[in-house]
């Protein structure tokens, strides 16, 4: 008998229980304070709403959003601006509410993760995990027959990009005509141009004439695409803090080629989430993560920076506060190119004069937080903003001038099945695309 072994056993069997009851006193001391902790958000969740209710209806005091000066809480300029004409009255009830054509398991059983429309609004672009672009003629999932909408996903054209794709846009104009050309930002870093034109072609990935022809390429995953409505310059920004401007040359669909020039390469100290083109192509809109405003780039002036804050006030001005408790993740300019909107991980979308620090509207009433994946899209009119909601796998249709959700499409209402990914809005008609983890995208038409 080993009895030096057994009271070693015994020793180490003791020092376990006992760690065990340490640790079990423990879990019951976190998990009292969770139980505290929640009983505390429930209360501040009722003092926010509380808030909310009483500033919309006129009654808070300038010591409960802050001094003077907008410090120690949000000026009041800051929540909502009532100096917007163009917000006055309510919309005209003019939106997409018709889920006329639904693609099932449009990435056959991979999740569709970015969606896009051609200028034309005649081919529908989805981006998908399984690291294909598909370039789908919608409209004939309308003919009639059960069979028209799968049929339409059959007859959609794969591209291959070789990483999962997060973000997709068709270009927009050169030199007044559509450039052929969709773009695609992976999870690889790269942006892939395809061919979009109506041309049968062997390879429609185009292969870059960019210095080594590499392409277009960042160092982490590419978080947007977007394509100025004037030229046909790219701009892509990256989980890496840079963004980079691109020029797009002659597209040789035969040969599959397209050149490229690189015309300026930005570099911050955080992701940059979000960014579109303003004031017809002339600027660009960028937020960068852990800032505090948007950053406006004029492209005709070097890149000059101006910032304008999120709590509404320009750099060197009394009201420029240096804190948000929010993050920016999705930018969009209006139609008319006036106005900016902005997704936040704080379940509130801004409205905001573009160019300036002015916040017109606060669109509340869906839910986002930081591990949301926020998306927006204006109505043809101006008056409506479309927005995704993480907790009820729907899209939100607010009327901008109430602030109020005129509409929710949820699957009662046609709608998903699942988490909806992203939303795209036509620059030409009241027609929204969008795509889900339900495996499908749709194509909402205006209500008749």
């Amino acid at each position: 008998m080993d009895l030096l072994g057994d009271i070693g056993h015994a020793d180490q069997l003791t020092s376990t229980r006992e760690e065990n009851k340490v640790l079990q006193a423990k879990v019951k001391e976190l998990t009292v304070r969770v139980h505290e902790l929640k009983a505390e958000n429930a209360s501040l969740k009722a003092e926010v709403e509380g808030w909310r209710s009483d500033f919309a209806a006129g009654k808070l005091s300038s010591s409960t959003l802050g001094d003077e000066n907008g410090h120690g809480g949000e000026s009041k300029e800051a929540l909502v601006d009532d100096g917007a004409d163009d917000f006055v009255t309510s919309g005209n009830g003019i939106f997409a509410t018709d889920p006329a054509v639904t693609l099932p398991n449009v990435h056959a059983s991979a999740n569709p993760l970015c969606c896009a429309l051609h200028p034309d609004d005649t081919l529908l672009a989805t981006g998908g995990a399984d690291s294909n672009l598909k370039l789908c003629k919608w409209g004939s999932a309308l003919a009639p027959g059960e069979e028209s909408s799968a049929k339409a996903v059959d007859d959609a054209v794969t591209i291959a990009c070789g990483a999962p794709i997060i973000c997709c846009t068709f270009a927009l104009v050169n030199k007044g005509r559509g450039l052929p050309v969709v773009a695609a930002g992976c999870m690889d870093g790269s942006v892939k141009l395809a061919y979009s034109g109506p041309d049968a072609v062997k390879d429609r990935l185009l292969k870059s004439q960019l210095g080594n022809g590499s392409g277009i390429k960042h160092a982490k995953y590419v978080k947007v695409v977007c394509w100025s409505p004037s030229e046909p310059l790219i701009a892509s920004a990256s989980a890496d803090g840079t963004v980079q401007l691109t020029r797009v040359g002659d597209v040789d669909a035969e040969a599959a080629t397209v050149a490229l020039e690189v015309v300026q390469s930005m570099h911050f100290d955080g992701a940059v989430e979000a960014m579109c083109f303003v004031d017809n192509g002339n600027s660009l809109c960028c937020y960068v993560r852990g800032t505090s405003y948007l950053s406006y780039f004029d492209l005709k002036d070097g890149c000059k920076q101006s910032k304008m804050s999120l709590n509404g006030g320009s750099a060197g001005t009394a009201n420029f506060d240096d804190h948000v408790s929010f993050a920016v993740l999705s930018l969009l300019p209006s139609p008319d190119g006036k106005y900016i909107a902005a997704a936040t991980d704080a379940s509130r979308n801004l409205i905001m004069e573009t160019g300036a620090d002015r916040i017109v509207r606060n669109l509340y009433g869906h839910k986002n937080d930081g591990f949301s994946n926020p998306k927006l899209a204006w109505s043809h009119s101006g008056q409506y903003l479309y927005g995704n909601s993480q907790d009820e796998n729907c899209i939100c249709i607010w009327d901008i001038a109430s602030t109020s959700i005129a509409k929710r499409l949820d699957e009662d209402a046609g709608g998903h099945a699942g988490f909806v990914r992203d939303i795209y809005s036509s620059s030409s008609t009241d027609t929204l695309v969008s795509v889900s983890f339900d495996k499908s995208a749709k194509v909402w038409l205006r209500g008749m």
